[in-house]
C-alpha cells in the first residue's frame, strides 16, 4: 500500500507540475547577468546579499528564496522608476541642472509637452539652440523655434 501511495503522489504531482504555467516553473532559474549586475550593483553580489537575509549560499533552498526576492526588489525598483517619470522627474531635474525649467512659464502646456517629449526640458531645448534660459529674449525666440519645429510634424 505505500508503493501504491508513493505512485499515486509522482502522478498527481506530475499533473500539477503539468499543469503549472512554464513563465513560474522557470521563474527559479538561475540569476541572469542582469540579475547578477544589480546584486553587485546594489549588494556586491550574490553571497554579500544572501547573508543581508539570513540564507546561505551554500543551500539551494536558501538560493532559491534569495532569487525571488531579488526578483520581487527589481520589479520593484522599474516600478518605482515609472512613478518618477509621473511626478518626480521635476524635482529630480531641478537638483541636476537648477536652470531646467526656469523657462517653463514663456511656454504653453502643449508646447512643453512637445519640449519633454524631445528634449527632457525647457532647459536643454533652449541650451541646444544656443539660448539662455534665464534670458526673456531668448525664451522668446526659443518659443517662436518651438512653434515652427510643432508645425512642421
Amino acid at each position: 500500500m505505500d508503493a501504491r501511495s508513493s505512485t499515486e503522489r509522482k502522478a498527481v504531482d506530475s499533473k500539477a507540475s503539468s499543469t503549472v504555467p512554464s513563465q513560474i516553473q522557470d521563474s527559479n532559474g538561475p540569476l541572469t547577468q542582469v540579475e547578477k549586475k544589480w546584486l553587485k550593483d546594489n549588494y556586491g553580489g550574490e553571497f554579500h546579499f544572501l547573508r543581508g537575509q539570513g540564507l546561505s549560499i551554500y543551500k539551494e533552498e536558501d538560493r532559491e528564496e534569495g532569487r525571488i526576492i531579488v526578483r520581487a526588489m527589481m520589479q520593484e525598483d522599474d516600478d518605482d522608476e515609472d512613478d518618477d517619470d509621473d511626478g518626480g522627474s521635476f524635482e529630480r531635474e531641478l537638483e541636476q541642472d537648477p536652470t531646467s525649467h526656469l523657462a517653463d512659464y514663456h511656454f504653453s502646456a502643449k508646447e512643453l509637452e512637445w519640449i519633454k517629449k524631445n528634449y527632457e526640458h525647457s532647459g536643454n531645448f533652449l541650451l541646444s539652440y544656443g539660448l539662455k534660459p534665464f534670458d526673456d529674449e531668448d525664451c522668446l525666440e526659443g518659443k517662436s523655434i518651438v512653434q515652427s519645429l510643432m508645425e512642421d510634424e
